[in-house]
């Protein structure tokens, strides 16, 4: 991990920001064209790219979640602290710390502008 991928020195790095929209490839090439991107990888539902070090990605759905249309994606050192500092500094709750049968320790907040935040524990 280079320094430049830090945010504030803690050890906590952008790791994906994903724009969800229900219109992926109109949006998807926007961006492609509009910032000259090159090309993206393609899956059902799903269209995205690494640029340096974050993953930008464009999510198809049928309506916008209320939490707004970007998730920013964390990658932590302790998630459970993390969490629980983001709630009391009045973050609310859409998914506490959990591990998923991939192995992934993931959770997830809105920020108090109504945006969601995911969050993954760094692996050791």
């Amino acid at each position: 991990m280079n320094d430049q991928s830090k945010v504030g020195g803690q050890g906590t790095t952008l790791e994906t920001a994903i724009i969800f929209t229900t219109d992926m490839e109109a949006l998807a090439n926007f961006y492609q064209e509009g910032l000259d991107l090159g090309d993206f990888e393609r899956s059902p539902g799903h269209i995205g790219m690494k640029l340096g070090p974050v993953y930008l990605g464009f999510d198809q759905v049928e309506e916008v979640p209320s939490g707004g249309p970007v998730t920013l994606w964390f990658t932590v050192d302790d998630i459970e602290a993390t969490y629980k500092r983001l709630l009391e500094m009045g973050a609310e709750d859409i998914s506490p710390p959990e591990r998923k049968p991939w192995g992934g320790y993931l959770a997830a907040v809105y920020d108090p502008e109504g945006n969601m935040i995911g969050l993954s524990q760094r692996e050791t």
